[in-house]
């Protein structure tokens, strides 16, 4: 209370009150999409508390910048099993990069400042801050406005010339070049960087999930997500590829599943990372490179200008290309468009043709979404968000609205499942109350997909607690003061 009453005079500070803690997706959704840091008030000690604690795991899951303040029971009272007691300390540090518990109010600024550095230093992520309530009640002096440039980081780690020469060589010899992209590329907004590299030595790029517009969709050596759960085509390159330069990406749990059965045992691998812990974490590398990830693309463009090309390699690149397009056509001629009740490849086929090249796509855990994020196109950097390693089911919905808080003049588009928006559908106000006009596609399938698909194959269709039901959410939606639409055919969703 004390902070929202001194929130009352702060007329530059706008204050998005959300109905359930667990829903602070939406401040991972204004600071990926922003690039500033997502501030979280819990509502209060106790319960508010626990209900932060998904939230800021899933951002720590996603290298989330956010600062998180939850105020604490008072310091006269701890140990005493007081109301709403809670050793809050403890339940934030696992979850977050750092977490603090002031003991005095002349502590708070200087917490406040690092909390804000913390979040921004590489790998990012999020920072909590505990003030008791007698902290709360005091006063201190911040000093002089703190400004973005006092606690990011500015300058950029660049490579040796001795390296760049070395993983230059490394990639204009070898026959099966591939370049993987992950969050460092897309955060960033360098994917210009790497496909400048891609052209310089004619070699197809993939990306990790999720990050499938760290690269502009229309280039033609961008071949999309690779993976497990990534499409055929870039999923065949980083299998049989011979040197793997990867950019900014951890080569990780969702990417790799941290197994050879997706990416080739003999591949050289190049990991380029400022996070020196990430480097050669999952997979043994040839050369590991500490640096900045756009910069070291701009010192290999430079280095390839000295080096020939080679026609093995060119060879391999111009097989990708037939394949991609070959993939890319019968993606389209198979999608059910004719066939009721809604089928997913219909669905995503019709918005891939409706969609503005400039909307943003967030997507939420689940079957659905996962076969969405590489079935939609994205053509500019930061219009893809999703829950990533996390799998936070509920995502979608509540980061459209921070997306569309920091993007307000582009369309935002959230994917949902009936389960996931049945989670968080309170959140209908939140977006009533501030006019944050996105637009939620709700894919009602009756069921947790994810989980009756593993029923499906893996227990003999043994079908137990996958199935739901909800209420008429398009007539739900107009309760909430909102515009709700029930599209049975594929012609009404195309419908502007």
């Amino acid at each position: 209370m004390e902070m929202f009453d001194t929130l009352y005079e702060a007329r530059e500070i706008t204050l998005i009150g959300v109905h359930d803690e667990r829903t602070g997706s939406i401040w991972h959704g204004y600071a990926r999409a922003s690039g500033r840091t997502g501030v979280v008030l819990a509502g209060q000690n106790g319960p508010g508390a626990t209900n932060l604690v998904t939230g800021l795991d899933q951002a720590k899951a996603a290298y989330t910048p956010l600062v998180s303040i939850a105020g604490a029971l008072a310091s006269g009272h701890v140990y005493r099993d007081a109301f709403q007691e809670l050793d809050q300390q403890a339940l934030f540090t696992p979850v977050t990069k750092k977490t603090w518990t002031a003991t005095s109010a002349d502590q708070v600024p200087e917490m406040m400042r690092e909390a804000f550095r913390v979040a921004h230093t590489p790998r990012k992520g999020p920072t909590q801050l505990n003030p008791p309530r007698d902290v709360l009640s005091g006063q201190a002096d911040f000093g002089p406005m703190q400004t973005p440039e006092t606690y990011r980081p500015v300058t950029a780690m660049a490579a040796t010339a001795q390296t760049i020469a070395k993983a230059a060589r490394m990639l204009a010899e070898a026959t099966r070049p591939v370049i993987m992209v992950g969050g460092a590329t897309k955060t960033t907004g360098t994917g210009d960087n790497a496909m400048a590299l891609a052209e310089a030595f004619n070699t197809p790029v993939v990306s990790s999930p999720g990050h499938g517009d760290a690269v502009p969709f229309g280039h033609p050596l961008n071949a999309d997500h690779m993976g497990p759960r990534g499409n055929p085509v870039a999923t065949r390159l980083v299998k049989e590829a011979d040197v793997i330069l990867g950019l900014g990406t951890r080569n990780g749990f969702n990417a790799t599943f941290h197994s050879y059965d997706n990416i080739n045992r003999d591949a050289q691998i190049i990991h380029v990372e400022q996070e020196p812990t990430a480097i050669g974490r999952y997979f043994p590398l040839t050369m590991g490179i500490l640096a900045d990830a756009p910069t070291v693309a701009d010192q290999l463009v430079a280095e390839a200008k000295t080096l020939g090309r080679r026609a093995e390699a060119d060879s391999w690149t111009e097989t990708y290309r037939s394949e991609r397009h070959a993939y890319l056509a019968k993606r389209d001629a198979d999608a059910q468009v004719d066939i009721l009740p809604i089928q997913p490849s219909g669905l995503f086929k019709t918005l891939q043709d409706v969609l503005p090249k400039d909307a943003a796509v967030t997507m939420d855990a689940g079957t659905l979404c996962l076969q969405a994020t590489d079935a939609l196109s994205y053509w500019h950097p930061q219009r893809l968000f999703t829950p990533l390693d996390f799998g936070l089911v509920g995502f979608s919905f509540a980061a459209g609205l921070g997306v569309k808080l920091a993007m307000p003049d582009r369309p935002v588009i959230s994917l949902m499942g009936d389960g996931g928006f049945g989670m968080t559908v309170s959140e209908l106000s939140t977006a009533v109350d501030h006019n944050i006009n996105s637009v939620t596609v709700v894919m009602n399938n009756g069921c947790w997909g994810a989980e009756k698909a593993y029923q499906r194959d893996c227990f003999a269709e043994r079908y137990i607690g996958a199935d739901i039901s909800s209420p008429p959410f398009d007539t739900l939606a107009e309760l909430y003061g909102a515009k709700g639409y029930r599209a049975q055919t594929l012609a009404e969703m195309a419908e502007p």
